[in-house]
């Protein structure tokens, strides 16, 4: 099942759960390493080398690396 969400279609499981979306709701939606390095208070080669492991999706644009809030907490959830 779709859901039509900022002119995106996203899958209804890609849709965090509204006690998710508060968690973060002052971080902006897409981040950068440094960023996201700073949520759990790691140094940004952690969340690199997690990058690199496949545990932590992202996105690459040009040479940046950006990730998105929903990465980030599927990746929070599979930590547990």
């Amino acid at each position: 099942m779709l859901k039509m969400a900022e002119g995106k279609v996203v899958y209804i499981t890609e849709v965090p759960k509204a006690d998710e979306i508060r968690l973060l709701e002052n971080e902006p939606d897409i981040m950068n390493v440094q960023q996201v390095a700073q949520l759990p208070g790691v140094a940004p080669a952690t969340i690199r080398r997690e990058i690199q492991r496949g545990s932590l999706e992202c996105i690459h644009v040009g040479k940046s690396v950006r990730i998105t809030k929903i990465a980030l907490l599927r990746y929070v959830e599979e930590q547990n």
